[in-house]
């Protein structure tokens, strides 16, 4: 062994105890009996070595071993005697059997005075095996020293059973063939056992196949009847259009409300064969997506017309969150797809979220760009990548059925006596159809706070330039698009239309900044030395509904610009949600073990982020030099009403972090509590 052989293989011994320098041979003395022995072998090896090269030994034969010939033959007769897994027996030159195991005698059936004598041939099927007969076997081993193969052979009884073989062939020193060993496993039993496993995987392709064939036929169905059913409904609702005009005579009051609901239910009807129809398309994959530059805030303007006038129906306040750059964001996808599914992603918000023991629904939309999407995002690409985020107050989903809402025909409540409607199909289509586009649905949810529901989509960075996502490119621009609430009244008609006021600057402000006041918060969080509770947590679990939070904050701002009744209303709503969201922070904190200064020092970071938004974009009022002073007031006083709610909310949080761990420390002293 070559001397830096030698010095490495000390170096690993070292290492293997734990230490980091090569040892020097003055420290043998201190080495464990086992490592003493690995040195001396290494040592021993290369000076027999250097003995050869310098021809100073005769080289052994390499089958030869210091141990004396008797006790090597009484080795190999004692292991082919005892080992049972096993067949070992020998044979001459010629195929002849000279010595017979009892291991040799288990696996084969043959006795030693039947084999021993016998040619080898005995142990072969007639005409030889699927590997070839002992003839050629044992001339492939003396002509390669070696042959190695599976095959059938036979027992006593004249049963076959799959061997593995080995045949080695044996020579003396002069080159003079001795013999041969051979060497036989039983391989019956994983034969059988990857017999099995084919079977399983051919039944299981086999089922596979049947199961999609069934599925195509059932999605063709599906397609079918749902085009056939179209064309009735659409005939009622025709008719259900001519009655309501009264063009064959006048309808009653009572008329009216009949063929109203009728209207209502067919077009609801027409809804589900539309989302059954979709779904099929997709399943037979006859739905193509066209890979083209969306913009983002022309989408969302889109989803929020449509499914605004239902928010207002049900009284929930609807908040558009999507300005500034945001609004201008580029994505690669099918505009009329991504559209769909913000639809379909708005709508469920607003038909699972209703107010509750007397506070207020909100729902938020709002959007961002991100280096790497959430971990439970199935995404195809390596981004980056816009989002889209739908945000509401709802009663929210257990975590077990999270994943289940995605599956077709199913919805977060299916007992019953479920009181909202529906196919199940619109979370399991958006999902299917982000995915063909690169991208990804996700959701997030905490029961008895609401839901958070992720349209994820391929970013279009270059394309961005162009759609308004940067200052002074495009035709987006920073003032290009307002966010909006659909709590804010439109004016009466003919009412001349007024400059947003200080308040409403300041709403507006949070709403397009929501984002990036998220980024921050979490960024900051995660290295600010007073919080390390937030630095290896996920950022659902940081940012923790912080969007409706803020939305609510702007929501009351922009409340101050109604009247006295509006005002008051607007003040109580948003401060209850407010108080709901604050009040379960603090109880979450509290379960992820924050500390109270933790808690605090995060309300520190918060107020700051909130307060640089506001003065990042709102500068008509604030930033204006020539300002009046009634509105250099009216700016102090919305940044003093800022500063109150955020610190109406810190104590709230803190109050019920400290509720949260007194109770688990009282259930903790009395678990019967």
């Amino acid at each position: 062994m070559p001397a830096d052989d030698l010095s490495r293989r000390a170096h690993a011994l070292g290492n293997a105890r734990g230490e980091e320098a090569a040892r020097s041979p003055q420290d043998d003395a201190a080495l464990a009996a086992e490592d003493r022995e690995r040195e001396t072998a290494w040592r021993r090896g290369e000076e027999l070595e250097r003995n050869r090269l310098a021809g100073r030994e005769t080289p052994r034969a390499s089958h030869s071993g210091i141990a004396p010939a008797s006790v090597a033959a009484r080795a190999f007769a004692t292991l082919a005697e005892n080992v049972r897994d096993y067949a070992i027996f020998l044979l001459d030159p010629h195929g002849v059997i000279t010595f017979w195991g009892e291991g040799a005698r288990l696996i084969k059936w043959w006795t030693k005075d039947q084999a021993e004598g016998s040619h080898l041939r005995l142990l072969y099927p007639a005409g030889g095996s699927e590997d070839g007969t002992a003839e050629e076997h044992l001339r492939q081993a003396a002509e390669r020293g070696e042959y190695t193969g599976e095959g059938h052979r036979m027992r006593n009884d004249c049963s076959v059973f799959w061997a593995g073989v080995t045949l080695t062939a044996l020579w003396d020193e002069d080159g003079t063939l001795l013999g041969f060993a051979k060497v036989t496993r039983d391989l019956t039993a994983r034969r059988a056992a990857d017999a099995l496993l084919r079977s399983a995987a051919e039944t299981a392709d086999a089922a596979r196949a049947s199961a999609e064939a069934a599925d195509a036929a059932k999605s063709g169905f599906l397609a079918t009847m749902s085009h056939e059913i179209r064309t009735p409904i659409n005939a009622i609702l025709g008719y259900v259009d001519l009655l309501s005009h009264e063009i064959e005579g006048t309808l009653t009051p009572q008329q009216k409300r009949f063929v109203a609901r009728a209207g209502d239910a067919s077009r609801h009807l027409l809804t589900l064969i539309d989302e059954v129809l979709d779904f099929s398309r997709l399943e037979v994959g006859q739905a193509p997506v066209v890979r083209d530059v969306v913009r983002i805030g022309d989408s969302v303007s889109h989803a929020l017309a449509l499914v605004m006038p239902q928010a207002r129906a049900k009284g929930i306040d609807l908040a558009d969150a999507v300005g500034g750059y945001a609004a201008g964001l580029a994505a690669w996808g099918d505009e009329s797809r991504v559209n769909q599914i913000l639809v379909n992603l708005l709508g469920n918000a607003v038909k699972f979220t209703a107010p509750r023991n007397g506070e207020p629904a909100r729902v938020v939309i709002s959007a961002g760009a991100a280096a790497r999407p959430s971990a439970d995002a199935k995404v195809s690409g390596e981004g980056p990548w816009v989002y889209v985020r739908v945000e509401d107050t709802g009663p929210g989903i257990h975590s077990d059925r999270l994943t289940a809402v995605f599956e077709p025909f199913v919805q977060g409540d299916m007992s019953l006596a479920r009181v909202h409607g529906g196919a199940g199909l619109g979370l399991a289509i958006s999902r299917r159809l982000a995915r063909l586009m690169g991208g990804d649905v996700t959701a997030r949810s905490e029961v008895g706070v609401g839901s958070t529901f992720f349209l994820w989509l391929p970013a279009a960075p270059v394309q961005s330039l162009t759609t308004g996502a940067l200052p002074g490119h495009g035709p987006g621009g920073e003032e290009s698009r307002t966010p909006t609430s659909s709590g804010a009244a439109p004016p009466p008609n003919g009412s001349p239309l007024r400059a947003p006021s200080v308040h409403q600057d300041t709403a507006d402000a949070i709403l397009a900044e929501v984002e990036r006041i998220l980024h921050s918060y979490v960024a900051r969080l995660r290295s600010d030395p007073v919080t390390p509770s937030a630095h290896d947590i996920d950022d659902s679990l940081i940012e923790d509904h912080l969007a409706s939070f803020l939305a609510d904050l702007a929501g009351t701002l922009a409340s101050l610009d109604h009247d006295a009744e509006e005002k008051r209303a607007g003040l109580r709503d948003g401060t209850a949600i407010q108080r709901a969201i604050a009040e379960r922070h603090g109880s979450q904190r509290a379960r992820l073990g924050w500390s109270a200064s933790e808690l605090r020092r995060e309300f520190v970071i918060l107020r700051e982020e909130v307060e640089l938004a506001v003065r990042r974009r709102a500068k008509k009022h604030s930033g204006n030099s020539g300002a009046a002073a009634g509105d250099h007031d009216a700016a102090r006083r919305a940044h003093e009403l800022l500063a109150e709610l955020l610190a109406r909310a810190e104590r709230l949080s803190v109050e019920n972090h400290r509720r949260s761990l007194d109770a688990a420390r009282s259930q903790e002293q009395d678990p019967s509590r």
